[in-house]
C-alpha cells in the first residue's frame, strides 16, 4: 500500500512541468528584407515560471546594454508557450534598409516567477552580420553574457 501511494504520488508530479527561457539563438548571418527564424531557448526549471511576451530587436555595432535598438517584433507567450521544454521559434525581418555590417539582436523577456508571480524582465543577445547571404550556423548567445544580464 505505502509503494502504491508513493508511486501515484511521483506520477502526480510528472505532469507538472516546470521551465523557463534561458537564452538566444539566431543565425549568424541574416539579409535584410529576408524572414529569418530566432529561437528562445529553454530549460527545466525548479519553479513554474508564467512568460509573458518577449520584443526582439536588431542595432548596428553593438548597441546599447540591455537595449533592442531597432524593433523587429513583439510576440505574446501566455500559458501555451511558458512552462515548455522545447525551444521556442519566431520569424522576424530586418528592415530592407538596415545598414550592413555587424549588429546585435536583441530580446527581452518579461516573465512572472513562483507562486507570488514575481515579475522579471530578462535580455538575452547574440551578434549576427547583416549582408546579403543567410546565415547557415546558428549563433547562441554568450553564457558569460546571459550570467551578467539577468
Amino acid at each position: 500500500m505505502h509503494l502504491a501511494t508513493t508511486t501515484v504520488a511521483l506520477l502526480s508530479t510528472l505532469s507538472l512541468a516546470s521551465a523557463r527561457i534561458y537564452g538566444l539563438q539566431a543565425p549568424n548571418q541574416v539579409v535584410p528584407g529576408q524572414p529569418f527564424t530566432v529561437t528562445l531557448l529553454t530549460q527545466n526549471y525548479i519553479q513554474s515560471v508564467y512568460d509573458v511576451a518577449a520584443a526582439f530587436g536588431i542595432a548596428p555595432g553593438t548597441g546599447y546594454p540591455q537595449s533592442l535598438g531597432q524593433v523587429l517584433s513583439s510576440e505574446y507567450l501566455g500559458p501555451e508557450k511558458s512552462n515548455v521544454v522545447g525551444n521556442l521559434n519566431f520569424t522576424v525581418i530586418v528592415d530592407d534598409n538596415f545598414e550592413k555590417g555587424e549588429a546585435t539582436l536583441s530580446t527581452s523577456v518579461m516573465s512572472l516567477y513562483g507562486a507570488v508571480y514575481g515579475s522579471t524582465l530578462s535580455n538575452w543577445n547574440v551578434t549576427v552580420t547583416v549582408g546579403d547571404a543567410q546565415g547557415t550556423g546558428l549563433n547562441p548567445f554568450d553564457l558569460g553574457a546571459v550570467a551578467r544580464s539577468c
